[in-house]
């Protein structure tokens, strides 16, 4: 092992041209898909000196853990590797890559290779005897084959890697690795450099956010769908109504776009990831529905309502959507479609659902999640769950509140006569005013001698309500939940102005974290009963699982559409704070 790691680094009667290039002019035109860490150093620094370092090392599990074999082999292979590096194990990665490590899998046959760019060659030989005394110590043989004058090593059964004055090549296919190899030393190849839609990828990096980023990918999306690949993405019809109104566009945009782009950034703030790609108003039909006619259309503001959970808002035409499902699902979920459709216009006395009932909504919808408040209220439920409704606002309010206030008290009835034949608790329909506003609202009626019940049924989370103001129309599963929404001054956005995002969306973990604390007792069941763990097993993993949850502030999501460019937006938030979370 010592005579490798110390072996002298290889001499080469002076460098090519490839030494000073990107890894991008070494790779070959067929690459399909590629990703580059820029400074892998600076996200171990992130990562190791993040301010909440300090209390991940103060949970007892994670010290439990650190304690464990895993964690002793773990800590046994750095020793190793920073004696091979001569130096601490974060700061020899920080040098071994601190011009780059680029991964690409090529489309020609399925190859992938990982070049690593270091500006110490002396370091990425070391790097390269480490490896290969830990192929030795495993007990397999040392196996080498020579290509113009470079060692190829095998790694493994399918690995192969050749050091190149400062790069590193790791390959699982020869012939990528020839190809690599010839571009290095001859510069006369056609490269990923001369693709276009690579060099299209690399203006939208230059013209993203650079602070904080970290990585960036481009994937071919043309290459790859002509090639067949993925092809149930390619398909103009959906199976399934609800990926539909949720993805139909992006899909849409997926089956025209030449190429994606990804960009991740990283911060004591949190992760963020931007995957984007090219748009045109031409690829949207058949699903104008889902990004406005004729100008594009921005979802509307966030609800905001104590407690929240979570909240969502997008543009969707439903009615549109609804009418034209026989150009956007496949025929079998045409015929259950059509069934649905007979069904809900029997229910509305007539009235066509898609036209008549969807059609009398705009297309804002709205959607907001909060935690229930059990503290005064008998009988309660064994499983507490956050309560949820839906806002739409009407075009004919006049018209359209007395025909759907039929409709829900009909539902409820409906509701009672099936709950009666399965021994479920009946629904006591009721009203309330306040002002303007009017609720019409239902609520679960307990057994008599379980009306102080603290481990009620599930059932006592909902009490469905229907809520009418002004224009909004607002479908609540609890009377509380409406009567927040009632509140003009409580619908407001919490974040910044939605700007012209088609879909906006945020999740509170501080929230989530308080529903599940209120269910550990039931999470620690679940978890006996499915992972035939011991209580305390189960009470530490749930716990591990709660105490993590607290260094998250939550997660956003944003679908932006433009004239030229869709661009999906994820952000996780950190609390950066000892003691900000409780």
């Amino acid at each position: 092992m010592a005579s490798l790691i110390l072996s002298p680094v290889l001499t080469f009667a002076g460098p090519p041209r490839g030494v000073d290039c990107e890894a991008a002019e070494l790779l070959p035109r067929s690459i399909v898909a590629c990703a580059e860490v820029s400074d892998l150093g600076a996200v171990l620094h992130t990562v190791m000196n993040h301010p909440l370092r300090a209390q991940l090392d103060a949970i007892p599990a994670y010290d439990v853990f650190m304690q464990s074999g895993a964690a002793g082999r773990l800590q046994m292979a750095l020793r190793a590797f920073e004696a091979s590096m001569g130096k601490p194990w974060q700061q020899a990665l920080d040098t071994l890559t601190d011009r780059g490590v680029t991964l690409a899998l090529d489309a020609s046959d399925g190859g992938a290779a990982i070049l690593i760019h270091s500006s110490d060659a002396e370091l990425l030989e070391r790097f390269r005897g480490f490896v290969l005394a830990l192929r030795q110590m495993q007990g397999a043989t040392a196996k080498q084959g020579d290509y113009r004058g470079f060692v190829a090593d095998m790694v493994s059964d399918q690995l192969k890697m050749v050091r190149m004055h400062d790069w590193m090549l790791l390959t699982n296919n020869a012939e990528l690795g020839k190809t690599i190899i010839d571009q290095y030393l001859d510069r006369n190849g056609e490269t990923l450099v001369s693709n276009t839609a690579y060099v299209a990828a690399l203006r939208d990096f230059d013209a993203g956010e650079a602070k904080h980023c970290v990585a960036v990918a481009f994937l071919d999306v043309k290459t790859l769908r002509d090639a067949g690949v993925a092809n149930k993405f390619n398909k103009e019809k959906t199976d399934n109504l609800a990926g539909e109104v949720a993805l139909g566009g992006v899909l849409a945009n997926i089956r025209h776009t030449p190429y994606l782009t990804g960009q991740l950034h990283l911060s004591n703030d949190g992760l963020s990831l931007r995957l984007a790609s090219p748009h045109q108003r031409d690829w949207e039909p058949p699903r104008e529905y889902f990004f406005g006619e004729p100008e594009l259309a921005a979802a509307p503001s966030l609800l905001n309502v104590p407690n929240r959970l979570f909240a969502l808002s997008t543009h969707r035409d439903l009615s549109q959507m609804w009418l034209r499902a026989g150009d956007l699902v496949s025929d079998r979920a045409t015929d259950q479609l059509a069934v649905a459709d007979t069904t809900l216009t029997t229910f509305f006395s007539g009235r066509d659902f898609g036209e008549d009932i969807l059609g009398s909504f705009a297309s804002d919808v709205q959607i907001v999640g909060m935690e229930q408040d059990f503290s005064d209220v008998l009988p309660q439920p064994a499983i507490k769950l956050p309560a949820f409704a839906m806002q739409f606002r009407m075009k004919n309010p006049e018209e359209t509140q007395p025909e759907l206030r039929r409709v829900f008290q009909s539902f409820i009835g409906f509701l009672n006569v099936v709950g009666a034949q399965n021994g479920q608790p009946q629904l006591d329909l009721g009203m309330e005013s306040i002002g303007d506003t009017q609720l019409i609202t239902a609520s679960y009626v307990p057994d008599r001698d379980k009306r102080e019940s603290l481990d009620a049924k599930i059932q006592f989370n909902f009490s469905p309500t229907m809520a009418f103001a002004d224009e909004r129309i607002i479908l609540s599963s609890s009377l509380a939940l409406a009567r927040e929404m009632t509140k003009t001054d409580s619908t407001i956005e919490a974040a910044a102005d939605a700007g012209d995002s088609n879909t906006n969306g945020q999740l509170d973990a501080t929230t989530l974290r308080r529903i599940l604390d209120t269910n550990r007792s039931q999470l620690v069941a679940n978890n006996m009963i499915e992972k035939g763990h011991s209580k305390e097993a189960a009470e530490g993993e749930i716990g591990l699982l709660l105490e993590l949850l607290g260094f998250f502030r939550g997660l956003r999501l944003n679908l932006d559409v433009a004239e030229s460019q869709m661009s999906l937006n994820l952000a996780v938030d950190l609390l950066t704070e000892a003691g900000t979370q409780q």
